[in-house]
């Protein structure tokens, strides 16, 4: 295998993106059509054999990071709530469900559908739906358990790596601290790290995506997006041009025509199988 890496920048008003893109061959076996029941065969209804995948954009919340649980208990505690982390989970994918059956970027009705999942009595809903909201905005959140593992399989493989992030313009030096990814070295390589908040465009708009695809240099359909939501994820994607596999852990979408894994690293065990 080999790999060829030019350093790439891009200015946006003051701020700098600093990329690596990288040029990779790829070998694998693309004749198995049944990725373990991960996606329908057909289109891009099913997941892609190592051999069709040159690159992968990930989103970060919902597949690399997701919501601090203690943080969340210090910011609800007052209001007699104490989810746990594992209700802290599932209420963040509850979120992204309720903002894809709202079909619009309304961020407050995700937020108030968090608030519920763990247990918000009505009377305090906006109060919780708030310290949700700053979950998201103004606190670090934390790894998902196997998402740098997985992404280093996939380097390792030589899968060209990226992020689109709806994010708050931290998003880089949060995956960096933990030590998921980064493009400057000391874990997994990423050709670019695209944060919403960076570079004024979010996503579903297919621009956020072609902003990491120019840094990548892998054409569309060689590139893959990997999501929690079928609104910003899915969808924008495809305005893109780009396959997504959606993470859904506990089966709230069922819409067949996308595939649906349970992590980053369920898709990572199919692509490598």
């Amino acid at each position: 295998m080999s790999r060829h890496s030019r350093r790439i920048s891009f200015a946006f008003g003051s701020t700098y993106i600093v990329a690596f893109a990288s040029e990779s061959r790829v070998l694998g076996d693309s004749s198995q059509s049944d990725r373990d029941g991960l996606g329908t065969v057909g289109g891009v209804r099913r997941l892609p054999a190592l051999a069709e995948l040159g690159a992968l954009l990930c989103d970060a919340g919902g597949v690399l990071l997701l919501p601090d649980g203690e943080i969340l208990r210090s910011l609800v505690g007052p209001f007699g709530l104490a989810p746990s982390d594992a209700e802290t989970t599932r209420a963040h994918f509850i979120a992204m469900s309720a903002l894809d059956r709202a079909g619009h970027t309304s961020y407050s009705v995700g937020h108030r559908a968090f608030a519920r999942a763990i247990g918000s009595p009505a009377v305090h809903l906006d109060g919780v739906a708030n310290a949700v909201a700053a979950i998201y905005t103004r606190h670090p959140l934390v790894p998902i358990p196997g998402a740098a593992e997985s992404l280093e399989r996939l380097a390792e493989a030589g899968v060209v790596l990226g992020v689109v992030s709806n994010a708050s313009g931290t998003m880089a030096d949060q995956l960096a601290g933990h030590q998921i990814c980064s493009v400057d070295g000391g874990s997994t390589e990423v050709a670019v790290v695209v944060d919403s908040e960076v570079v004024g465009i979010e996503k579903p708009d297919p621009a956020i995506f072609q902003i990491a695809l120019d840094a990548i240099d892998v054409p569309p359909e060689r590139c893959w997006y990997i999501g929690d939501s079928v609104h910003f994820d899915v969808q924008g994607a495809a305005s893109a041009g780009l396959p997504c596999a959606h993470i859904d852990p506990y089966e709230f979408c069922k819409r067949e025509d996308h595939p649906h894994v349970s992590s980053l690293e369920a898709f990572t065990d199919a692509v490598l199988v």
